[in-house]
């Protein structure tokens, strides 16, 4: 069984250190580490040019394509060169020595896997609130593995069958909601997602937060302009067009209100991006792309 994992990494060199020793020391082997290197300036470069591992497959951008981009050229990469499942990740995801083995035993046990994903935990062992799945329901089907309808790309496993049938993730939302909705694509093609909760993995972020306008930072204002266009193109077509619009709309006018609290310049700043996001949602139609056979 030939399983990829694929890490994407910005400027985290000693994270990145730290996840691919883990992936390393999986009680399951992986039979390639694909690491794309999204323009760091760190030393990054330098230091995978070192490295001697014969499964490492490196490959490094001048310009930062984001994670969704990072994401689809990696997993295309290895689903080309052969793999039977990618094994996905960003750069501060710490697996466990059994995290890997657990799902592909989820995988192999189950003939209409679509996706298998970790139980992710912050570094203080409590549920990491960015990576919170999106469960069919809180009924556990049997030891200790949930139905999803979506999970992060944190420590996900996917056999590349899947890959081939429903393509690579859209590389132009750049960044948030790419985990979210290729997920639900693989759901919504007919196949199953699951949690293996015995499969455990720290994503080991400064804070335990989540993708919430209410928590965020003023660094990470630019972040809501991706995260309104890429969410409403994810879900357009579930609903008839005028409720998905107002539905949005909606949206929009509650995470305005919610950025009342800050400082005058952040707020604009935020509101602009929510706007701008907003405005283009309703025209953004990103191109899926499939791996070549």
């Amino acid at each position: 069984m030939r399983i990829a994992a694929v890490i994407v990494t910005y400027n985290r060199l000693a994270l990145l250190k730290e996840c691919m020793d883990a992936v390393r020391q999986q009680s399951h082997p992986v039979s390639s580490i694909v690491v794309i290197n999204n323009a760091s300036t760190d030393g990054t470069a330098e230091y995978l040019d070192r490295l001697t591992d014969e499964r490492l497959i490196v490959k490094s951008y001048e310009k930062n394509i984001g994670g969704a981009g990072g994401f689809a050229d990696g997993i295309g990469i290895a689903t080309k060169n052969g793999a039977d499942a990618v094994w996905i990740m960003d750069d501060d995801t710490i697996s466990t020595a059994s995290a890997l083995e657990i799902l592909v035993n989820v995988w192999e046990s189950k003939e209409d896997t679509g996706f298998v994903s970790s139980k992710v935990v912050w570094t203080d062992g409590n549920i990491h609130k960015m990576n919170i799945p999106g469960y069919v329901s809180d009924e556990e089907l049997e030891g200790s593995l949930y139905a999803l309808r979506s999970a992060s790309f944190v420590s996900l496993l996917v056999p590349c069958r899947i890959v081939r049938a429903v393509g690579l993730p859209y590389r132009e939302f750049f960044i948030w909601v790419d985990d979210a909705e290729y997920t639900s694509r693989i759901v919504k093609a007919g196949y199953k997602g699951y949690l293996a909760e015995h499969s455990v993995v720290v994503h080991k972020t400064a804070a335990n937060y989540g993708a919430s306008i209410n928590c965020a930072t003023p660094e990470s204002a630019w972040k809501f302009y991706y995260y309104m266009r890429n969410g409403m193109f994810a879900s357009r077509g579930e609903k008839p067009w005028i409720v998905w619009f107002f539905r949005h709309l909606n949206h929009l006018r509650l995470d305005v209100r919610r950025t009342r609290h800050m400082p005058k310049e952040v707020r604009s700043l935020f509101r602009k991006n929510l706007w701008r996001g907003f405005v283009d949602g309703l025209t953004f139609h990103p191109q899926k792309e499939f791996v070549d056979f």
